[in-house]
């Protein structure tokens, strides 16, 4: 009961030595802060053009092994790609609405 008053009291003490400080890149000049920008951009472009492509990758293999080369365990090989190649493809699509909107929320 006792180290319950403590930890308390000790919390309502602590003041935030970082309160009213938000993170920017405007510190370090505007050119940095656009060669940031267009950098991130370019990488995310990337992603999303490998991602993309292992998914035509991954449905290309299974259609070939379904209807051409008549392989079960082709198809599946194929298949499961396709499915990874997609979810991932997904995932990196969404991530900048996930992380516009945690900016969003964190901005107030």
């Amino acid at each position: 009961m006792k180290l319950n008053y403590l930890a308390s009291r000790v919390l309502t003490d602590v003041t935030n030595p970082l309160e009213g400080i938000t993170p920017s890149l405007e510190v370090f000049g505007i050119e940095f802060q656009g060669r940031v920008t267009i950098i991130l951009a370019g990488i995310w472009a990337l992603v999303l053009t490998a991602s993309a492509g292992a998914v035509l990758l991954g449905g290309g293999k299974w259609a070939w092994a379904s209807k051409v080369s008549h392989s079960t365990e082709g198809a599946l090989e194929g298949a499961a790609q396709f499915k990874g190649a997609a979810i991932a493809f997904g995932v990196v699509a969404a991530a900048s609405v996930v992380l516009g909107a945690i900016i969003w929320v964190v901005q107030g």
